[in-house]
């Protein structure tokens, strides 16, 4: 992670001088494309990424505050900062635009340190009693991958395999859309998603696909392991993907209405999965 120029110091313990001058430094990457480094900004995001994050990663965390906020419209943040040893530091305003690549951060940056995977394994020796894990079959957008984080840890899911490859990954945005939830949810990269079923298979898990034609929800049963499979946004599951489904499940819906957005679909099918689990909630 890249450690702040000379010039930035302790939120409101920094000494100015008239001829302070900040250095350039080089552009960053797209936002979108950053595999290292993951970043929160805007006061109510960083407020519910606090909520949201696990203690341990805000710990190994950073916070940046542009030299002209107030320090009232940051109580809560700076609350939390004191209460996790956390010492913000003080930039200039534009510093947080070259770090975000945009002006919508309210001057509040929460740099988060690298996202690690999941193993498959993992999600394994941890299931719920009547486990529930998703599988997203080449979803392409960022805030989609995030957003359905966020509705898996809503609604009881044990984990979530994407591949590794022609598929959105952990990156700042999906961080961001998920408010913080990718760092709760066990999230897994494999190769070969075809393979991934298989061996899920193996293990007496129901394999459970989303599709147009498919069986009405209510008509599956969620008492046993499923695997739920999202397709992608334009073309849904692919035809090797499908060929592994057990079932397959469609939400009944105004036939004049356009196909859902993915992860509002995913949202009502895990919503309606959870009230046949028996879930501690």
């Amino acid at each position: 992670m890249r450690k702040p120029n000379n010039d930035n110091k302790s939120y409101r313990n920094r000494q100015t001088s008239g001829n302070d001058r900040q250095p350039q430094r080089p552009q960053r990457p797209d936002r979108h494309n950053m595999t290292e480094e993951f970043f929160v900004c805007g006061i109510h995001p960083v407020e519910e990424a606090f909520d949201t994050i696990p203690a341990e990663t805000l710990a190994k965390s950073r916070i940046y505050i542009a030299e002209t906020r107030q320090p009232k419209a940051l109580e809560k943040i700076l609350g939390t900062c004191a209460s996790l040893h956390i010492t913000p530091i003080e930039v200039q305003m534009n510093e947080l635009t070259k770090r975000t690549g945009e002006t919508r951060h309210q001057g509040v940056l929460l740099e988060l340190p690298e996202f690690r995977y999941a193993e498959v394994d993992d999600i394994l020796e941890h299931l719920s009693p009547q486990p529930l894990v998703l599988v997203l079959d080449q979803i392409q957008d960022p805030h989609n991958l995030g957003a359905i984080i966020r509705s898996a840890a809503a609604f009881g899911v044990d984990g979530i395999i994407i591949p590794r490859d022609r598929a959105a990954q952990i990156t700042a945005t999906a961080i961001k859309t998920s408010a913080g939830q990718a760092y709760r949810m066990p999230v897994c990269r494999v190769s070969n998603i075809a393979q991934t079923l298989r061996e899920l298979k193996d293990q007496d898990f129901n394999i459970v696909g989303a599709d147009i034609d498919g069986d009405k929800v209510e008509d599956v049963n969620f008492h046993r392991a499923t695997v739920l499979i999202m397709g992608s946004e334009g073309q849904g599951m692919r035809r090797l993907t499908r060929t592994l489904c057990d079932q397959t499940v469609r939400i009944a819906q105004n036939p004049n209405v356009e196909s859902l957005n993915v992860s509002v679909a995913t949202a009502i099918l895990l919503y309606t999965a959870s009230h046949s689990r028996d879930l501690p909630w």
